[in-house]
Parts: structure tokens; sequence; C-alpha cells
């Protein structure tokens, strides 16, 4: 009975996002597994045979049946090399290097079939994510899939540590960011706000070269996605289904700022766009 507590363990699975996928990855490989697994026993099994007929009659008590061939060519294939059993022939020996190569390349797969499952598994994950994240943005709402595949090319990766000032008030803006783990805390003029995974802000950089409105800190390690004006602009110069709708959007918020989301700095970064757009006071 105590030995099946330890089968407790198992219940991380349920809680482990990673574990979960992991899983996952390895019922989906299950018959490139299996293959694997038949592979390796029926190399096993013609190398011990072979190490038999070679060396059978030079040490009968070592390989003189078959399952002690076999015993031996398990060990060699696993690369754990007991030493218990060692050829003494020159034929023994080649089908001895025979196994070990065997060994490495049925390692190998396997190892190569659930790696790359895995890096799949996650990049899927994360490409659900951050497709979330962008259709959240009033600005890319309507979109399409490739239009929203497209934005996602120009993304960039960026980690910040915490305590890590990210923008600070007044700098110059031309990106946009997205949360994808961690939080910041952005200091406006009367409050402040805390965002976490999954939020955004600056989407108003990318149409207007405004000024920040606030300072952002990160409040513990964040990893944000960032996305440059420079690259959107040119994206939408090659699209001009998605320009049309940019300006269409840009319209809309700039008639009504009270539309803008809490935390995403929209409000007060189209008032400082509207603000710059004006021409001066005659004097």
């Amino acid at each position: 009975m105590q030995a099946l507590r330890i089968l407790r363990f198992f219940k991380i699975a349920r809680y482990s996002p990673a574990m979960r996928s992991l899983l996952d990855v390895l019922y989906r490989e299950r018959r490139a597994l299996f293959g694997c697994l038949v592979i390796t026993l029926g190399a096993g099994l013609l190398c011990g045979v072979l190490m038999h007929l070679a060396e059978g009659n030079v040490q009968p008590q070592k390989l003189g049946t078959i399952p002690d061939a076999l015993w031996w060519a398990i060990v060699t294939i696993g690369t754990v090399g007991y030493g218990d059993v060692v050829p003494v022939t020159a034929l023994g020996k080649l089908v001895s290097v025979f196994a070990i190569v065997t060994g490495f390349a049925m390692i190998a797969l396997p190892v190569a079939i659930i790696s790359t499952a895995f890096a799949d598994e996650v990049r899927r994950r994360d490409f659900v994510v951050t497709w979330g994240m962008l259709a959240r943005v009033p600005l890319f709402s309507r979109l399409s899939a490739t239009e929203i595949a497209d934005i996602m090319r120009l993304l960039r990766a960026r980690t910040i540590e915490a305590g890590e000032i990210l923008v600070r008030r007044g700098d110059a803006a031309s990106s946009m960011y997205f949360i994808t783990a961690g939080e910041v805390e952005i200091e406006l003029p009367n409050q402040r706000v805390r965002l976490a995974d999954g939020t955004f802000f600056g989407e108003i950089a990318l149409l207007h070269r405004t000024k920040r409105s606030g300072t952002v800190t990160a409040t513990r390690k964040t990893r944000l996605l960032a996305l440059d004006a420079q690259d959107f602009h040119a994206l939408i110069e090659r699209m001009p289904a998605l320009a049309a709708h940019v300006h269409k959007t840009v319209k809309a918020r700039l008639a009504d700022t009270a539309e803008a989301q809490k935390g995403d700095l929209a409000a007060a970064e189209i008032a400082q766009a509207v603000h710059d757009d004006q021409p001066p006071a005659e004097k």
C-alpha cells in the first residue's frame, strides 16, 4: 500500500501545464515511440544471436545460450556496459561495434522525436496565447487571420528584471507591448495601474509619434512582446486593406477617447497625439 502512495506524485500532472504538455506529446507520438521500441528489440535480438554464434563456443559460461547473449546485447545497446561480458574474437568485437553504434542511434531517435514534438507543442501554445492577446487589441480586433499572423511575425521578445524601467514618461513612444508573463506598474500623473499576463499597452504609439504618458516599471521579472511602429507601418504599406482598417479605427478612437481601456494608456496617448497634431497658436 505504501508503494502505491508514490503514484500520488503523478497527480502533479493535473496542476503543471508543462507536465500535461509532455504527457500529451508522449501520447501523440506513441506510435513513433512504439516503433523505436520494436526496432530496438529487433536489433537486440539480432546482436544477441550473432554474438552467441561468434562467441558461444569460446565463452560458453557467458554466451553459451541465447538468453545470456541477449542480456549482453541489451546491456550494450543500452550503453550501460557493465563489462561482465567482453568479446574476445574478431567477429565478436565486430558485432560489439555494431551493437554500440545501434545503441547510440536507438537512444537518439526517441529523444529527437520527443524533443521536437515538445518544442512544437510549446510553440503552438505560445501561438494561441499571442493570437489571443493580439485579437483583444481594439486596433486589431477585426483583422483577418492572415493579417494577424503577419503582425505576429513582427513581434520581438524582450525580458526585463524586477525594478527595471521599460519606458519613462516624456520619452518618445515608438512601440506597443504585450505582457506574456510577469507584471508591470504604470505610473500616470493621477494614478498607478498594474498590468499582468495577457494585457497590453502603448498601442497608440503605433499610430502617432507621441510621448509616453507614464513611466512603466517591472514589479517582477517580466517577459514581453514588442511591436515597433516602424515595422507596423511598413506592413500596412504592403497591405491596403489593413491600412484602411487602421485609419478607420484611428478616427473612431480619436473621436471618443472614453473608449480607451483602463491601463493601456490609450486615452492619455490619444490626448497627447491630438495636442501634438494641433498647429501652434498664432501670437
